[in-house]
C-alpha cells in the first residue's frame, strides 16, 4: 500500500499526517506514508488543492481533513 499526503506545508495538513502515521502503525500496515510537499507531480496529473492524499496512486482528498476515526475508515477500504 502506498500513501502519498501532498501538501504545501499547512498546519492541517501536518496534523493530518501525523493522523495518518498513527492509523499506518495500529493497523499494521508495513510501508511507510509519505509527506511531500512538492505539488507538481499532482499539478502534472491536472489536480488542483492545497492537500491533496493519494492512496495506491488513486485521489482519496482534496482540500478535506476528516477526523481520525473518519480518515481509519478511508485508508481501511483501501486494505480490502
Amino acid at each position: 500500500m502506498r500513501i502519498q499526503l501532498y501538501d504545501r506545508g499547512t498546519p492541517s495538513g501536518k496534523i493530518m499526517f501525523t493522523n495518518i502515521e498513527a492509523i499506518c502503525k495500529r493497523l499494521q500496515i508495513d510501508f511507510d506514508p509519505e509527506y511531500i510537499s512538492d505539488m507538481h507531480r499532482v499539478y502534472s496529473m491536472g489536480l488542483q488543492g492545497k492537500t491533496i492524499l493519494l492512496i495506491n496512486n488513486e485521489v482519496a482528498l482534496i482540500d478535506k481533513y476528516p477526523p481520525l476515526k473518519e480518515l481509519e475508515a478511508i485508508i481501511s477500504d483501501y486494505l480490502e
